[in-house]
């Protein structure tokens, strides 16, 4: 097949839907504070944290490419939105060759690639700011992370004096930037190991995730002041209930969502069809956490090792983020843009499987693919509602209020330049 074998072309499809989803996007204003707080540190002025005093602070590292990119695109949204969108192109690449690299099956990577490029499972709010950027980078790290470890234990036999260990260590160590997707990627590797460990023919624990586990635990021990900052607003009297409670409800909500897309928000509010659905949400919600978990059941039990290991992924991915408090009916669906990537390798396995069997069937062969489809079609219908929300949130007198402020700051720094 002359496109399995052009990677090159393979990339472009998956840029080209990138950009045909998150085309409108490009002609938006910024719509946080998170951004506008960027943008005045991307000035270096001492005085941005009195202006815009409303977002925590982000890792050192964050912070400076955020910097950079506003070396290279000032204050105009359009160029942080296409970077977002190639890189956001460039992780569902990433996740075509991973899956190609474990199932060796071209189809199931290449419907995997473009849901995930269609955001089916975290339906792109993170590509849709330019503070997005941070989350959907370290999802680049995270899947290089995991490729080059399974290149090691493939190609390198699990040894550690190689190209592929070294490489695995470099984003690893970038990885814990981000400390709870640090421990997803730990997560992720020992599921690998667990898996496909008679292929591996060596243990679970291999001197190679030792290493990495070792590495982890002491950078992540420098970071303890940060995981602290994450339990400052929770109330009095909070403790391993109080986060046992949060873990057993959102490991479901997180999953739930994947499928069922939908909170009290203003897409409820002003469509009919999304409100009449989120009606039924005290039965759907139930029904599909039923049909969720079973799939994942008969999919351990049943399916192949490669199966097994995405199953675990998307588990392990959100695991780290369901201790949270999340208040009311709200998520943050941030998370699932790493977990989907495992969403989107299941819901095309069994396409891909359903479509191979009804082959003899002539026409009849393409009723799986209404599956996907569907999916498709909600992630287009929600993002089309999720830009219009953010136009009108850009315009709101809070955001002016921001933008007046950034502007006020670029006016002073110019100034201080002049005069310097």
């Amino acid at each position: 097949m002359v496109l399995k074998d052009n990677k090159l072309l393979i990339f472009l499809i998956l840029l080209a839907i990138s950009f045909t989803l998150f085309g409108q996007i490009l002609d938006n204003d910024f719509w946080t504070a998170a951004e506008y707080k960027h943008l005045a540190r991307g000035l270096h002025v001492e005085t941005e944290d009195e202006m815009l005093p409303v977002t925590l602070d982000t890792h050192p590292l964050v912070s400076l490419f955020h910097r950079m990119e506003y070396v290279f695109f000032g204050d105009k949204p359009a160029g942080y939105y296409l970077l977002n969108i190639f890189i956001h192109a460039a992780n569902a690449f990433l996740l075509y060759l991973l899956v190609f690299l474990t199932l060796k099956d071209f189809g199931i990577a290449f419907l995997s690639a473009a849901l995930f490029a269609f955001t089916v499972g975290n339906y792109g709010k993170e590509v849709m700011y330019s503070a997005g950027v941070s989350g959907i980078l370290m999802h680049t790290v995270f899947l290089l992370t995991v490729m080059f470890y399974v290149m090691n234990e493939r190609q390198g036999k699990g040894r550690l004096f190689t190209p592929w260990f070294l490489l695995t260590l470099v984003f690893f160590l970038v990885s814990v930037v981000n400390r709870f997707a640090f421990l997803s990627g730990i997560g992720v590797l020992l599921a690998y190991n667990v898996f496909f460990r008679k292929e591996r023919e060596r243990r679970v624990l291999s001197a190679p995730l030792f290493i990495l586990l070792v590495l982890g635990g002491v950078l992540t021990g420098f970071q303890w002041q940060s995981f602290h900052t994450v339990t400052d607003a929770y109330p009095q009297g909070w403790g391993f209930g109080f986060f046992a409670g949060n873990f057993l409800s959102n490991v479901p909500a997180y999953l739930i969502h994947m499928v069922y897309p939908l909170h009290y928000t203003e897409l409820v509010q002003e469509s009919g069809m999304a409100s009449f659905i989120y009606g039924g949400s005290a039965w759907i919600r139930p029904l599909l956490g039923f049909f969720i978990f079973s799939y994942a059941a008969y999919g351990f039990v049943f399916g192949n090792t490669s199966l097994r290991f995405f199953i675990a992924w998307t588990f392990v991915t959100i695991l780290p983020f369901c201790f949270f408090h999340l208040p009311g009916d709200w998520l943050n669906t941030k998370y699932l843009y790493l977990a989907s990537a495992g969403f989107c390798l299941i819901l095309a396995t069994g396409t891909m499987k359903m479509y191979r069997v009804l082959v003899p069937r002539g026409w009849r062969r393409w009723i799986p693919m209404l599956i996907p489809a569907l999916f498709v079609v909600s992630a287009v219908v929600i993002v089309t509602h999720l830009d219009r929300a953010y136009e009108e949130r850009a315009l709101s007198p809070g955001t002016q209020e921001l933008k007046a402020r950034f502007l006020e700051l670029k006016r002073q720094s110019l100034e201080a330049r002049e005069q310097g």
